[in-house]
């Protein structure tokens, strides 16, 4: 009895020691993953992300800077959901009821615009005095049939039903960033 009490204690504390360590070597690894954390750069509304250092990016204005890139990106909320455009993209979306083919549309809810270096990102949104974002109405055409099946157990109940949902198709005309 005592041998197997003893064996049950020293293997628990076996665990414990093994617990202790590992916990050790865990909060070592999580420093170090926090101050490397620490020394990269974060990105805010007003300053952009960059790979440089602080002290070019202080001369010129986030803005000046992203206007200076040859080609910019934006993630625009249409309908509530987000799409990451560029120039001459075309958009696919659920139909808008209030547009005719032909409308032109202005985008104002980007929550980021960006290019290859650098990016501003808003909270919740972008200024519009930093861009000028606009979209055409090129087509409003019907989807592939989506078919719904119903059906219940032991009462001879099916039904199929066909829907073609609706879509309207922008193509993304102006992307631009305004001077400061």
């Amino acid at each position: 009895m005592l041998r197997t009490l003893s064996g049950r204690l020293a293997c628990a504390t076996h665990r414990a020691n093994a617990a202790i360590s590992t916990s050790v070597s865990a909060s070592r690894q999580f420093s170090t993953a926090f101050t490397a954390a620490q020394a990269t750069p974060t990105a805010t509304a007003a300053s952009p992300v960059t790979s440089e250092t602080s002290s070019s990016s202080n001369s010129a204005s986030p803005v000046n800077l992203l206007r200076d890139q040859l080609r910019y990106y934006a993630v625009a909320e249409i309908k509530n959901r987000p799409y990451l455009i560029t120039k001459n993209d075309i958009i696919v979306l659920d139909r808008l009821k209030d547009v005719q083919l032909g409308d032109v549309i202005e985008l104002n809810q980007i929550k980021e615009l960006g290019s290859k270096d650098y990016a501003i990102q808003g909270k919740p949104y972008v200024s519009p005095e930093y861009y000028s974002i606009k979209a055409t109405v090129i087509e409003q055409p019907k989807g592939k049939i989506v078919e719904t099946f119903k059906k219940k157990r032991r009462k001879h109940f099916q039904r199929r039903y066909h829907m073609k949902p609706l879509h309207t198709l922008l193509r993304v005309s102006e992307l631009e960033v305004k001077a400061q």
